[in-house]
């Protein structure tokens, strides 16, 4: 996708079967869901398998004098007991990058809109045994009371705990977080704003280039039937009513702009942008 000077290419870990609805959406109603199932299956919801369809991917921006990566999934190798869907994966992520014509020491700033066993993974690597950061030449842009949070958190589970060891220290050890208070201009074309609820410190990254716009929503959204259903959090989030509050206010300001909704979860095509019906509420645009 080119949006003004930007190009934007999805870079896959994933994509496929997810988990079932109800427990993913713990409001799920399959009356409410009835009337969307025109367009929900089969890329968005398989009912024969009593699953959601999703994705893990990371967002890379290729501006003229930047190279940006939002959010890079779930890693190899990383054991991740509470989460058996992410744990010990053997993606071919690393390969769909070289793909893109991206060595990982062509990136400048990795952006991690929270800090998500399934959005930092691949911040490190396996090499020789240790745990190194995967994008030696970047600045890992995080939320610092995200980041504070994560680490004050004496209630974390294993998966966080195996986390902060093989992918949050390793950065702190090279010295490339850059820890930020929001908002915060990256550059010209690149802001970085809070979006709470799912996580207390989440963020969401604003690109504007040219006459076009798209935000990259981490999981402000994980589903494209939230955008119909907006008062449906998932069960992974925080506080679900200031998820709901934080969806609403972003669908609201994307809707009827043209300006591309850019999240990490949703199954093919991966991005949509947002109507308006006059009988209210929120639509979703596929691409």
């Amino acid at each position: 996708m080119k949006i003004g000077n930007a190009e934007i290419t999805r870079i896959e870990e994933y994509h496929g079967l997810g988990f079932p609805p109800q427990a993913f959406l713990p409001d799920w109603s399959d009356a409410a869901v009835e009337k969307h199932l025109h367009w929900m299956v089969p890329a968005h919801y398989s009912p024969e398998d009593g699953r959601l369809m999703g994705s893990i991917h990371s967002w890379l921006i290729r501006l003229p004098n930047l190279t940006v990566l939002v959010d890079t999934c779930s890693g190899n190798h990383k054991n991740r007991p509470d989460s058996p869907f992410f744990s010990m994966m053997s993606s071919r992520y690393m390969e769909n990058l070289a793909a893109a014509g991206i060595d990982p020491d062509d990136i400048d700033i990795v952006f991690c809109t929270h800090l998500h066993i399934d959005h930092v993974g691949w911040n490190t690597r396996l090499v020789d045994g240790r745990w190194v950061p995967t994008f030696k030449n970047a600045r890992y842009i995080a939320s610092r009371s995200e980041f504070e949070q994560l680490l004050a958190d004496e209630r974390a589970l294993p998966d966080n705990e195996n986390m902060i060891v093989d992918t949050i220290q390793p950065i702190t050890d090279s010295d490339q977080w850059l820890l930020v208070d929001t908002p915060y201009q990256i550059c010209d074309e690149l802001r970085i704003e809070e979006s709470p609820g799912h996580t207390l410190g989440h963020c969401h990254l604003i690109l504007t280039s040219g006459d076009g716009k798209a935000v990259f929503t981490g999981d402000i959204v994980h589903h494209p039937i939230q955008i119909h259903i907006p008062t449906w959090s998932s069960a992974a989030c925080a506080s679900p009513d200031l998820a709901v509050s934080t969806r609403l206010s972003l669908l609201e300001s994307l809707s009827e702009t043209g300006t591309w909704l850019m999240p990490v979860h949703f199954a093919k095509p991966f991005c949509c942008r947002v109507g308006k019906p006059e009988d209210g509420g929120f639509v979703c645009l596929m691409a």
